[in-house]
């Protein structure tokens, strides 16, 4: 009875050693006690614990894409504008477009041979009861020209030539404008901080060129 009662203790201590030594509590070679678990963890130090109920820290927002169009140039002059803006800053998205405008008409007086004689003919003008004009003194083409009106159709115009002709002004002209295609404007994509980098200090060159709306981007 002595044997048989040693004999039992003698199996369940056995079984004890061999569930202790199973689950690596006694270091065995391969084992998957606690200190190997948290030795096998990826990256311990980055883990964080919130508070219950605590919501997860939000990752950053990327910064706001601004947008800003130069309009007012030749085909020539944007394309420059494109180049220059692009080697200020590669990462900046820049885009040359054609502007579709419609067709204009320009009811004038032709230039005269100086400021005092487009003053003189401006006078004249006041005396007939005209208001609505100015003298072009910007040096080009049309430098002393008086500008009487601008116009979306010809026959508007035409309709404002002859009012004009009833008023004894014999000397007004009809000339058209640039037609849809003849301009370009340029725009420029980036964040706030880029694109008023980039535009900074312009040369002369594109002194005309003046903002305007960008075109939606496309999805």
């Amino acid at each position: 009875m002595q044997v048989l009662r040693t004999t039992f203790f003698l199996l369940v201590l056995g079984s004890l050693l061999l569930f202790v030594w199973g689950q690596g509590y006694l270091g065995a070679p391969g084992g998957s006690g606690e200190p190997e678990r948290l030795a096998a963890q990826l990256q311990p130090e980055k883990l964080k614990i919130v508070s219950k109920g605590e919501p997860p820290p939000k990752a950053a927002e990327p910064p706001r894409e601004e947008c800003l169009a130069l309009e007012g140039l030749d085909h020539e002059s944007a394309a420059k504008l494109a180049a220059l803006l692009t080697g200020r800053d590669a990462q900046l998205k820049v885009a040359q477009r054609t502007q579709e405008e419609p067709q204009s008409w320009w009811v004038h007086i032709p230039p005269l041979p100086n400021s005092a004689q487009a003053d003189k003919k401006a006078a004249e003008l006041g005396k007939l009861g005209i208001k609505d004009f100015y003298v072009v003194r910007e040096k080009g083409a049309n430098q002393y020209a008086l500008s009487l009106g601008l116009f979306r159709s010809e026959e508007s115009a035409k309709e404002y030539l002859a009012a004009l002709a009833k008023k004894n002004v014999k000397s007004a002209r009809i000339q058209q404008r640039e037609a849809a295609g003849d301009r370009s404007f340029v725009e420029v994509r980036g964040t706030a901080e880029q694109v008023a980098k980039a535009l900074t200090e312009l040369p002369p060159e594109f002194a005309g060129a003046h903002p305007a709306a960008c075109v939606a981007a496309k999805p």
